[in-house]
């Protein structure tokens, strides 16, 4: 179905009715979100990483969910913005891969800015991803993903104040191994994922893993009859293992991606000022005359060595490097009258990172994880600005960030059942940058800064008491420290007045977590997790877009404190041999106790809802599988919902998106043991609509509205 045919034809859902179903579902069935079962018996026993070791999931005194491979594959996951209503407590807003921003339990941050990081980190395979801009990747052969709630500074290190996403990806095979997807879908889709892995030599394996994906655009530009919110992403990865003896392990991995899509930042949301004479009811239709593009080159290479001596004690050393380039074009005001429009805006980031850990035993009394980690960033960021066609801010930034930190983290057994887990890293880290800005129509715009820093040496800790009633029952309080570096605004700065380093410099953010939590496994059947916390900051950082003398800026400040609290419920049941129940129910309040000097006019937001903190957010989803003939049939509902959410920490009353709910599905038949499989896929399948993205520009309201009704069909090959 092409773009056009939806945007003349399609008509909004009734959200009332689809958030009511979403919520009576949620509360009868009382489901959460964890791994898929066996296809009968028992419930799998679950490993997890998040501590550098391989451990279950009831000895881990974090808040966490997991999702393995099948997991991925029923919820039809193919990058990482699919999970982002089926996670407790988190958020997710892609505009373009320049303004990628997750939450998680309201923390995280839009890090267009490369002198601002997000409080939400991302490593594959053990390695940190620096920006934003390379997390949404395609999930292709990925063993676990688990996404941590809470700072988790002590282990995963940088900038994690909200949280950590760790996603392992499946090593090369000795025997040999092939599978293969290939997806039809509305709108033009074609998506394909393939991998091939098996033994090279005797001692050595290697493994290739291709994954492209096309889309027509489901937006119609009314100006000249494109078609916008296009993909057209191809990716690679390969990988080599070598295992010389029984003690030593080296992989090897190097991967590219290249996106090139058509797509807009945001578009009118209502008759306000630009919207007067060009404002569309239907979401569907846009009227846009100037360039609307993204591209992103992503290349990597990683090394790690784990080297397992006698006594059972492993060191392990992860070395990458990793280069992301962004260029994006975009008509700022969304209109066919050239009023104002950016690009090229540019991001080129390269970054090198050392790990270095030891791990003790794990049947001991005493077990420790001990390391170093060293991180190199160099990025530089431009930005083209233009009013009426002509030029109004050419900016370059450029900013290195060297970090080094120290990290330690210690379990005691002070008992059969109670274990302390004590961790601490310190971590030194300098941003150094200059900042250019002209301006050929208001020359008292101009700015040379140079000479901006900005150095911390902060440490990052957690302490926990984990009790064991029993093999099946476990319960944890903990408290935990985090902080994020300070950066600098490098931005278009929208004041004439002459500014200094400090000016456009912000300091670090605080976090103080204080969390209980409860994880249960009942009869092998139903395991539950649930946790209740508080987290208090300080000098929050915060981006926000605002006009300053009349000139649109985006400018990152240090709100005073923020307070949030909430409680998060996850669990998974089997119900027979044939049904498995999944879900997960989280509520959070969030809320500016300090914010003063919130913008350049001097504004006081304390009282208000912190930003991209979702009050509610619900998932339930069912797995049905049954052999039908010589196969197995499998039916995989899944309906999610997200509450009242601000979108800006103004809380404006456009700028919030009061709630809304999903219903996702994807069904089909197994046959050849398992080996093939064809499937019938949906998403967002009542076809809602709501908020992505909303912000005022110039007086007008702009808005990114979420991806329409997506269906398809799916043909998968297993060959082992």
């Amino acid at each position: 179905m092409s773009g056009s045919t939806v945007g003349s034809s399609e008509t909004r859902p009734q959200q009332a009715t689809g958030r009511a179903a979403a919520l009576s579902l949620a509360v009868a069935v009382a489901l959460s979100l964890s791994v898929p079962a066996q296809a009968q018996g028992v419930l799998e026993e679950v490993v997890v990483t998040a501590r550098k070791r391989a451990e279950t999931l009831q000895d881990v005194p974090i808040a966490m969910s997991i999702f393995s491979e099948e997991q991925l594959e029923r919820l039809t996951a193919v990058s990482l913005k699919d999970l982002k209503n089926v996670v407790p407590s988190l958020h997710y807003q892609d505009r373009s891969a320049l303004q990628t921003e997750i939450t998680i339990r309201g923390v995280g941050g839009d890090a267009r800015n490369i002198g601002l990081e997000s409080g939400v980190g991302m490593y594959i395979d053990g390695v940190y991803a620096g920006r934003t801009s390379a997390y949404n990747i395609d999930l292709a052969d990925i063993a676990q993903l688990e996404v941590l709630r809470g700072p988790q500074g002590t282990l995963f290190g940088k900038n994690t104040t909200g949280g950590a996403i760790n996603i392992t990806t499946k090593k090369p095979t000795d025997e040999f191994r092939a599978n293969g997807s290939l997806s039809f879908g509305n709108y033009g889709a074609v998506r394909f994922r393939g991998s091939v892995s098996g033994g090279l030599s005797e001692n050595l394996a290697g493994k290739v893993t291709v994954a492209t994906w096309d889309r027509e655009g489901y937006l119609d530009n009314l100006f000249d009859g494109s078609e916008l919110q296009s993909e057209e992403r191809r990716s690679a990865r390969g990988q080599l293992r070598y295992t010389p003896n029984a003690n030593l392990e080296i992989n090897f991995g190097a991967d590219i991606t290249r996106d090139d899509q058509d797509t807009i930042l945001n578009q009118l949301g209502s008759p306000a000022a630009f919207g007067g004479a060009f404002f569309n009811e239907n979401r569907f239709l846009v009227n846009t005359d100037q360039p609307n593009t993204t591209e992103r080159d992503m290349v990597g290479l990683d090394l790690s060595v784990n080297y397992a001596f006698s006594s059972g004690h492993e060191l392990t050393s992860i070395t990458a490097w990793r280069d992301v380039e962004i260029t994006v074009f975009s008509d700022i005001d969304q209109t066919p009258v050239d009023i104002f429009r950016s690009g090229p805006f540019t991001d080129n980031a390269a970054q090198f990172t050392q790990e270095v850990r030891l791990a003790s035993t794990d049947d001991g009394q005493i077990d420790y994880v001990i390391g170093l980690f060293y991180y190199r960033q160099d990025a530089d960021a431009s930005r083209r600005i233009f009013a009426q066609g002509n030029p109004l801010f050419f900016t370059d930034g450029p900013v290195d960030t060297e970090a080094l930190a120290l990290f330690g983290n210690v379990d005691f057994q002070l008992t059969d059942n109670l274990a302390l887990t004590t961790g601490l890293r310190i971590t030194d880290e300098t941003k150094e940058g200059s900042y250019v800005q002209t301006s050929a129509i208001v020359p008292p715009f101009n700015k040379d800064i140079p000479g901006l820093k900005i150095s911390a040496t902060e440490p990052s800790w957690t302490a926990a008491l984990n009790y064991t009633f029993s093999e099946d029952l476990s319960a944890y309080g903990s408290v935990s420290r985090g902080f994020k570096s300070g950066g600098f605004n490098v931005d278009p700065l929208g004041t004439p007045s002459p500014l200094t380093a400090a000016d456009i410099t912000f300091d670090p953010e605080f976090v103080t977590t204080y969390e209980l939590g409860l994880k249960a496994e009942i009869g092998g059947i139903a395991r539950i997790s649930g946790a209740v916390f508080f987290s208090d900051y300080k000098d929050r950082q915060v981006a926000q877009f605002e006009s300053a003398n009349g000139v649109p800026t985006v400018f990152v400040r240090n709100a005073g404190e923020s307070e949030i609290s909430g409680a998060e419920l996850e669990f998974n049941v089997l119900a027979g041999e044939n049904w498995q129940f999944t879900g997960a129910l989280s509520y959070l309040d969030g809320e500016y106790t300090d914010f003063t000097g919130a913008t350049a006019a001097g504004a006081d937001f304390t009282g208000n809802a912190t930003e991209k903190t979702p009050q509610w957010t619900a998932s339930v989803g069912i797995d049905y599988r049954r052999e039908l003939g010589a196969g197995e049939f499998s039916f995989s509902p899944q309906v999610s919902y997200q509450g009242e959410t601000f979108l800006q920490p103004d809380n404006g009353p456009f700028n919030v998106e009061n709630g809304y709910s999903l219903l996702d599905l994807r069904m089909g038949y197994e046959f050849g043991n398992g080996q093939y499989g064809v499937y019938l896929w949906g998403r967002n399948l009542t076809d809602e609509l709501y908020k992505e993205f909303a912000r005022q520009f110039q007086g007008s309201d702009q808005v990114l509205w979420g991806a329409p009704r997506t269906y398809g069909i799916e043909f998968t090959a297993r060959l082992d």
